[in-house]
C-alpha cells in the first residue's frame, strides 16, 4: 500500500494485526476447531494483495502540503488510506464464501476437486511467487539479511537438541524456598525471536556508532518523535482506513485467497491433532473451523489490514518442537497479542524494524512454504508421467505468466495489451493473471480432473487414508466438544441438521 516509510502507518497496520490476530485465535478456540492453533495474518492473501495493488505502481517520491502549506516530497504515499480500504472491502466480500463453505457443508465437496497435486502447486506457488518480495527486502543489505538466515538456521537446526539451564524458584510452606535449574530446549523453540534480538541490536550498535552509511535501509531510526507521537493506547476499529471499496477484480483475487486459505487451514487441522495426540477432526469439525476463520477474515477487513487470518503453519511446527499441544497455552498467547495490540507504542517500536531483517525473515519463511507445498506429494506417485507433467506445467505458467503480466502492466507502452476498454473488466484480468497461485492452482485442478489417471496414482487414496477419521466416537466428542452450540443444539434438536454441529 506505499507505506512503508511512514512509521506510525506501519505501527497502526502491526496494532491491528494483532489484535485481529488475537480476536480470530479465540474465537477458533472457543467456537472453531477447538484445537490448540493460532490465527494469523497468511502469506495465501499477501500475494493476493500484491496481486490487487500492482494496478498503482509505486513512484520515486509523492509531493504533498505540509502542515505549514509547503510543497514537500516523501517516499510514501499520503493515500495509502484509499488502497487499503480497496484492500478490505474484497476481503470482507470473499469472506462471505468462506463462511458459506463452513456453514453449507461445501467444504468436503471442494476437497473431491482440490486433491494433493492441486495443493502443491497452490501452496509452493505463495512462496515462489514472493520470492521477488523477498530479494526486494533482502537486496537492501546482504549482510544484514544473510546474517538473520545464518542465526535462524543455527538454532533453529544445529542447536535445536541443545538444553539451555534456566534457574527457577519453588517454595513451599514447609521447605520454604529452593532453587532448582530446567534444562529447556530454547533454541528449538525461539530461534526466530533470539535471532531477531542479535541482529537487530547489532543493527543499533552499527547504527550508534555510524559504521552504516546515512542512507543504509539497515540502519535503526531514531524513534523518540514517533513513539512520543503515538498513543500509548490504540482500539482499531471498523472503517479506521475509510469506507471499504469492492471491485471485481479485487473480489476474484480475494477469492482465490479465501480458497487457499481453506486448503492450508485443513491441512494444518489434521496436522494439528495428530502432533497434539487428538483424534483427526470430523468433517462438522472442519466445517465448523472454515466458518469461524471466515468470521475472523472477515472482523479483519472491518478493521484492517487488508489481509486475511488463517491457521498459522509455523504453530505446527512448534508444536511438533515442543511437545505441547495446549489450549490453555494457546489461550494465553492470544490474549498476549490482544494486549501488545491494543499499546500503540509497541506497534510503533515492532515497526521501527530494518527493512534487511525482515528481508532475511522472508527468506527464511518463503522458502519453508514452498518446501511445505512440496511436502504433500508424499501422497502422489512422482513416476507417473502424467502427475510429473501437471506439476510441472502449472508450477512453470504459474511463474512466468505474473512475470508478463507485471512486466506489461508496468510498462506503459505495453500496458494496452492487455486492456479492452472496460475498466472492471481489466482489472478482473489483471489480478488473475497477477496472481501466481490463481494460475497455477487452476490449471493444475482442471489437469488433475481431466487427464486420466486412478485416484491411486493422484495420491487421493493416501491423502484419504491420512485424513481418516477416529472410530471412538467418545474421545471425538470429548475433545471437539463446543459447549455453546451443543446447548442449543439440545434444546433445539432440529439444529443437529447443520454441517458444523456434531449430529
Amino acid at each position: 500500500v506505499v507505506s512503508t516509510q511512514s512509521t506510525g502507518a506501519k505501527g497502526q497496520l502491526l496494532n491491528t494485526m494483532f489484535v485481529m490476530c488475537g480476536l480470530s485465535t479465540l474465537l477458533q478456540i472457543f467456537f472453531g476447531t477447538r484445537l490448540p492453533i493460532i490465527q494469523s495474518g497468511s502469506y495465501v492473501y499477501f500475494a493476493v494483495a500484491a496481486g490487487i495493488m500492482s494496478k498503482y505502481p509505486c513512484q520515486k517520491e509523492y509531493h504533498v502540503i505540509d502542515e505549514s502549506g509547503n510543497n514537500v516530497t516523501q517516499t510514501w504515499d499520503p493515500n495509502w488510506h484509499k488502497r487499503m480500504a480497496e484492500l478490505q472491502g474484497n476481503l470482507m466480500v470473499a469472506s462471505v464464501l468462506q463462511m458459506i463453505l463452513g456453514a453449507f457443508g461445501l467444504v468436503g465437496l471442494l476437497l473431491k476437486i482440490i486433491g494433493p497435486i492441486t495443493i502443491t502447486v497452490l501452496i509452493s506457488l505463495i512462496g515462489l511467487c514472493l520470492a521477488g518480495v523477498a530479494a526486494g527486502s533482502a537486496s537492501q543489505n546482504w549482510g544484514i539479511s544473510f546474517l538473520m538466515v545464518g542465526l535462524v538456521t543455527l538454532f533453529s537446526e544445529y542447536l535445536k537438541n541443545v538444553p539451555v539451564p534456566l534457574p527457577y524458584m519453588t517454595y513451599t510452606r514447609g521447605s520454604g524456598a529452593k532453587y532448582k535449574v530446567a534444562w529447556v530446549k530454547l533454541f528449538s523453540t525461539l530461534s526466530i525471536i533470539i535471532s531477531l534480538v542479535i541482529v537487530w541490536s547489532l543493527c543499533a550498535i552499527l547504527t550508534a556508532t555510524d559504521t552504516f552509511d546515512k542512507d543504509d535501509p539497515a540502519r535503526v531510526k531514531n524513534l523518540k518523535k514517533s513513539i512520543d507521537e503515538a498513543t500509548w493506547f490504540y482500539f482499531p476499529y471498523p472503517g479506521q482506513f475509510g469506507t471499504p471499496i469492492v471491485t471485481v477484480g479485487g473480489f476474484v483475487g480475494m477469492v482465490a485467497g479465501v480458497i487457499g486459505g481453506v486448503v492450508e487451514s485443513i491441512g494444518d487441522y489434521f496436522a494439528c491433532a495428530k502432533l497434539a495426540g487428538a483424534p483427526p477432526p470430523p468433517k462438522y469439525v472442519l466445517n465448523r473451523g472454515i466458518l469461524m476463520e471466515g468470521v475472523g477474515c472477515f472482523l479483519t477487513g472491518l478493521c484492517g489490514p487488508g489481509v486475511g487470518v488463517t491457521s498459522y503453519s509455523e504453530n505446527i511446527g512448534a508444536i511438533a518442537l515442543t511437545k505441547v499441544g495446549s489450549r490453555t497455552v494457546i489461550l494465553c498467547s492470544s490474549i498476549l497479542m490482544l494486549v501488545i495490540g491494543l499499546i500503540g507504542k509497541l506497534g510503533v517500536f515492532f515497526a521501527s524494524m530494518p527493512e534487511p531483517i525482515i528481508g532475511g525473515m522472508y527468506l527464511v519463511m518463503f522458502g519453508i512454504i514452498a518446501a511445505v507445498g512440496i511436502s504433500n506429494l508424499q501422497f502422489v506417485d512422482l513416476t507417473s508421467s502424467r502427475n510429473v507433467f501437471i506439476i510441472g506445467l502449472s508450477l512453470y505458467i504459474g511463474l512466468v505468466v505474473p512475470m508478463w503480466a507485471e512486466k506489461t502492466l508496468a510498462d506503459e507502452t505495453l500496458r494496452h495489451r492487455m486492456q479492452t476498454g472496460n475498466e472492471s473488466f481489466d482489472q478482473l484480468v489483471a489480478v488473475i493473471l497477477t496472481s501466481g497461485m490463481l494460475v497455477g492452482a487452476v490449471i493444475a485442478c482442471f489437469l488433475d480432473n481431466t487427464i486420466p489417471g486412478t485416484d491411486l496414482e493422484r495420491g487421493m487414496v493416501s491423502y484419504k487414508q491420512a485424513t481418516k477419521g477416529c472410530s471412538d466416537k467418545a474421545l471425538v466428542k470429548k475433545i471437539y466438544y463446543e459447549p455453546c452450540m451443543e446447548f442449543f443444539a439440545k434444546k433445539y434438536p432440529v439444529l443437529r441438521k447443520l454441517p458444523f454441529v456434531n449430529n
